[in-house]
């Protein structure tokens, strides 16, 4: 304990003062696989992330009551994909083919904390629409992230650790180019050879009597409201477990969409996106999160890797970009209540759940509140924390050299407060023993240079004797005294002034001796 009440202080002085110095390596490689977002999409990717219950992020708005978006409009903004091989999609690591999205923000921003948990991507999800031109930066925990031409946030690197940052959200925005220009036709190829049932499909849905009289300004505005309504009536199911697609034909587009119908969001996100690129609309999938959680402990909102979702955007002369939820045509409760699918839970968790969810879920909570405040107080603590410690006292303009002088200063303190800690432990604790100490003091200034500290008080009496004879009779008598008064059984307390007059004593029978000579 006295090992923990040193050290302590000490470790607490270097965690608030040490300098942060940013990792001079890069992240090493994962030999196993993790569920979370991806630069790219499969078939089948996204079911593997929805068994995921983690917590991959937490909110809390900044308006009274902590009152977050309509569901409609909980949205987080992850990797873009436009690029389509047949069987996956991808973003754009070469460039982006066109100008970048132009944006327009309106009405009033949400703000909002969000921290982010590591996925190891180099996309950071935040909510739809974040402000910021396309090639404008933001920092975050030391990681400068960039806003891509797609209106995604990308860092330079995957992002592998915690980040939590302050930002807002206009839920009405208007981006992409105003005319069908070079920088759409990217969003408009397709595969050759892949598909053919579908584009047939396409082909036979855009001749019906109803789109006759469509011209291109329009065409989009018509024809995606419809494609929803037929998944919404032509029996799609959305499940967790549709079975492996492309197992037998290279046609993923044609198995999901004329033949299964069963699929989770990527696989609706897909085909739709596939289906408006047949039908002469610029589309592309974008995968993020979508819902969230409140966390009654703490008062945040989560976020869950379980939420990791997949969606569309079409574009129109008149709005640009228009999300389009293919999911919520077939499954309306995993938008509008945020629902997600979610693999079984374990034995003992489920156990509990079907006992009493609302203990379940309220350990789950508590536990969950602990983690974010240990990740908050503790694991995040940085350089910004560090320097807004200096300002709190008193430091205008904090930088690294008043850090280390703050940080030696106190580092000083604390070693000159252990070193007068440990000397004060040293120090005898009772009466009779710190008596003995100066006692032997006096016997080794009166030239009793045999006497120690590992001796009994009566040893010292028979070195005193030997050296002067009768003449020590009485500082003996009363070193065997003081030896007694050590084990007799006291009747009465030994008070200081007791203590004092024994001190008197002995101190006139050692200068009685400085007349005597010494024994040969």
């Amino acid at each position: 304990l006295r090992t923990c009440a040193i050290g302590l202080p000490v470790m607490v002085g270097l965690f608030l003062l040490f300098p942060r110095i940013a990792p001079l390596w890069g992240v090493p490689a994962e030999t196993l696989g993790r569920t979370g977002l991806s630069s790219q999409m499969a078939f089948g990717a996204m079911s593997e992330i929805a068994s995921d219950d983690s917590i991959a992020l937490r909110l809390r708005f900044d308006n009274p009551g902590n009152v977050p978006p309509p569901p409609e409009a909980r949205y987080f903004r992850g990797p873009v994909l436009g690029f389509f091989d047949g069987r996956l999609w991808t973003t754009n690591e070469l460039g982006y083919a066109g100008a970048a999205d132009p944006l327009q923000l309106l009405g009033t921003p949400l703000g909002y904390e969000i921290t982010i948990e590591p996925a190891r991507i180099k996309a950071l999800p935040l909510l739809e629409m974040a402000p910021g031109a396309a090639g404008s930066g933001l920092e975050a925990g030391g990681v400068s992230v960039k806003r891509g031409p797609e209106l995604d946030w990308v860092a330079a690197r995957p992002i592998a650790q915690r980040l939590r940052l302050n930002t807002s959200a206009y839920l009405n925005y208007r981006a992409g180019p105003l005319d069908n220009s070079l920088a759409l036709q990217s969003n408009l190829t397709l595969p050759p050879s892949f598909n053919p049932r579908t584009m047939e499909w396409a082909a036979a849905f855009r001749k019906q009597r109803r789109f006759a009289d469509l011209d291109e300004d329009n065409l989009a505005e018509v024809l995606a409201p419809a494609v929803l309504e037929y998944i919404r009536t032509n029996d799609y199911s959305y499940t967790l477990a549709p079975g492996r697609y492309g197992e037998t034909t290279k046609h993923v587009i044609d198995e999901f969409w004329l033949d299964r119908r069963l699929g989770f969001c990527e696989h609706f996100a897909a085909a739709f996106v596939v289906v408006m690129r047949s039908l002469d609309v610029p589309a592309r999938v974008v995968t993020g999160y979508q819902g969230m959680d409140p966390e009654p402990v703490d008062g945040y909102w989560i976020v869950r890797n379980s939420n990791a979702h997949a969606w569309a955007e079409y574009w129109t002369p008149a709005r640009g970009w228009v999300r389009a939820d293919p999911t919520a045509a077939v499954a309306p409760g995993r938008v509008l209540q945020g629902q997600s699918l979610r693999a079984p839970a374990g034995a003992f968790a489920g156990a509990l759940n079907q006992l009493n969810p609302a203990l379940w879920a309220n350990l789950r909570a508590s536990w969950e509140a602990v983690n974010n405040r240990w990740q908050q107080l503790v694991l995040n603590y940085s350089r910004e924390d560090q320097f807004n410690l200096l300002k709190s006292l008193g430091v205008e303009q904090p930088d690294w050299l008043a850090l280390g002088r703050l940080g030696a200063a106190v580092i000083a303190l604390l070693a000159l407060a252990g070193g007068v800690w440990t000397w004060w432990g040293r120090r005898p604790r009772d009466a009779w023993t710190r008596q003995r100490g100066r006692v032997l003091r006096q016997l080794q200034r009166w030239g009793v240079t045999e006497a120690a500290a590992h001796q009994a008080p009566r040893r010292w009496a028979a070195l005193l004797s030997a050296r002067h004879g009768a003449a020590a009779a009485p500082a003996a008598a009363l070193l065997v005294a003081l030896e007694r008064s050590r084990y007799a059984v006291v009747t009465t307390p030994s008070t200081w002034l007791a203590r004092r007059r024994w001190q008197a004593d002995f101190h006139r029978a050692g200068r009685m001796l400085r007349h005597q000579p010494e024994r040969i």
